[in-house]
């Protein structure tokens, strides 16, 4: 509805003869004051239901705020998780498509080109395992038990084809003291409390023949980047799953449910006298794969070359061992977010005094490799970096075991402005008053190093993460449409639109000692 125009309305009483001078003065008052509450609630509206702001959007910037909407929010992640782009796997042609409607979409909000050469990327070059389909399996005689669905690649390029016994390994965190060449000559099938890979000490020392690395289904991928750098294991090595892990421990005479989760603090090794035929194949291919950037040049000529750089990771899970990772929360939100952001600066009519420089970054699923490239090899200095404000999985309410999702319509993680820059983090409470998150702070230890703002913070760049807190979706093929909060990732758009306007003004903050 549109404020009630005070003037045209005072204009009118004022001409009649019902009211004399004084009364006339009094009813215009009101209206002017009608008028104001009326102008109040429509800087409210966009924040409404659970949201509580407690302060009108800042006039510049209302155009902008307001063009944020719900179903704008729907819409952008609708074509993010159901069109063509396949859960936007690093490495994969969804992804790919996926980086394309992005720049596509950022030239129609008015950005540049921010990528190398004039283009819209930034070329981030990976080396592509893939397991190679027909060749993976392990067989005890005739019966294929762990078959190549459920084997994914770790750090091994080669193909190992080896008639070995096969040992079961339980490591705890309190581990039994290896004893060198222990498995030398057997496979070796572990599950450890916490991540492990080929070259952990236990297994370097002890120098098995091959490896099957038990662990979550989520982590078995059929094919994934690595960086270049990593240094390739010798011993063949692949992630399997504890299903099949627990079918093959079953045929060797133990336990069918050896592997559960690895929370003990016992260790367990168990030999079996049975020898499996294990045939590991993967390929390895050398490919780029891009970061998607978009500059949006700051109105004062004397300020445009410090700039606020937001961002998200564009990439998720993607296709893995035949099934699709849609990656709704994880991160389409986020990436849908930082699209609506972009949106608004373009409709706001008064536009940031300092650049906007927007990353969509490739292979954080792999260990923020895309914002670690940049953050090595910078498009813009980084020292003309003032803020990176990064937005990874708002799009789900928050849920555990004793924490209901809807205990969280409203809340929000804020994470790293507390520890980086109380400046920024105060500018951000600001903004968040014209929204109305509350916002949470006990994730912090576990999650301040695990998205892409961390790539900049550690280069002595103030940063704020927007994270909405895990939920029983995270990492598997649930993570569609269904039970997405809308309202969250817009409130989300809107609350860094907000401090990425308000930064653009204040300019460098003061990082904490």
């Amino acid at each position: 509805m549109n404020p009630i125009r005070s003037d045209v309305t005072f204009r009118y009483v004022a001409s009649g003869h019902y009211f004399g001078r004084t009364r006339c003065i009094i009813v215009g008052i009101l209206f002017a004051v009608l008028s104001c509450h009326c102008l109040f609630a429509n800087r409210l509206a966009a924040s409404d239901g659970a949201f509580a702001p407690s302060k009108p959007v800042p006039e510049q910037f209302a155009t902008g705020f307001n063009h944020i909407t719900e179903a704008d929010s729907e819409s952008t992640l609708r074509t993010l998780v159901e069109g063509e782009m396949s859960g936007r796997g690093t490495g994969q042609e969804g992804f790919l498509k996926a980086a394309r409607w992005y720049s596509e979409q950022l030239a129609l909000c008015g950005f540049q080109p921010g990528g190398t050469d004039g283009s819209w990327f930034q070329n981030v070059p990976f080396v592509k395992l893939s397991v190679v389909k027909d060749k993976c399996s392990v067989k005890l005689g005739a019966d294929e038990l762990i078959g190549a669905k459920a084997m994914g690649i770790s750090d091994f390029a080669g193909d190992s084809q080896q008639t070995v016994p096969v040992t079961f390994v339980l490591l705890g965190s309190t581990r039994p003291e290896p004893v060198e060449n222990q498995f030398a000559g057997q496979l070796v099938v572990v599950q450890a409390t916490s991540r492990i890979r080929y070259d952990d000490p236990f297994l370097l020392k002890t120098k098995p023949a091959a490896i099957l690395i038990v662990t979550s289904d989520a982590r078995v991928r059929d094919e994934a980047v690595n960086q270049t750098e990593d240094t390739p294991s010798q011993t063949p090595v692949v992630m399997v799953t504890q299903d099949s892990a627990n079918a093959l421990a079953s045929k060797c005479g133990v336990a069918a449910d050896f592997f559960k989760e690895a929370d003990s603090d016992q260790s367990l090794i168990v030999a079996s006298s049975a020898k499996v035929d294990c045939h590991i194949a993967v390929e390895r291919e050398s490919i780029d794969v891009p970061n998607v950037v978009g500059w949006y040049p700051g109105s004062d000529p004397s300020l445009q070359h410090e700039h606020i750089c937001i961002g998200c990771h564009l990439d998720h899970l993607g296709v893995q061992r035949g099934e699709t990772y849609p990656g709704a929360d994880d991160n389409g939100s986020g990436s849908t977010a930082v699209m609506q952001v972009a949106r608004a600066i373009h409709a706001n009519p008064s536009k940031p005094k300092r650049s906007v420089l927007l990353i969509a970054f490739c292979a954080e699923e792999r260990g923020l490799l895309g914002s670690k490239f940049y953050g090595k090899n910078p498009l813009r200095p980084l020292k003309d970096m003032i803020c990176m404000l990064n937005i990874d999985m708002v799009g789900r309410n928050e849920e555990t075991s004793s924490e209901p999702a809807s205990q969280n319509e409203n809340t929000i993680h804020l994470v790293g402005s507390k520890d980086h820059s109380m400046e920024l983090h105060e500018l951000t409470e600001t903004a968040n008053a014209s929204v109305g998150f509350v916002f949470e702070y006990d994730e912090e230890d576990r999650v301040d190093g695990r998205s892409d703002h961390a790539s900049f913070s550690e280069k002595g760049i103030p940063v704020t993460f927007l994270f909405g807190g895990f939920n029983p979706h995270y990492h598997k093929t649930t993570d569609t449409m269904d039970g997405i909060n809308f309202s969250k990732i817009a409130n989300a758009a809107r609350l860094n639109y907000l401090t990425l306007m308000m930064a653009a003004e204040h300019g460098r903050f003061q990082m904490k000692p």
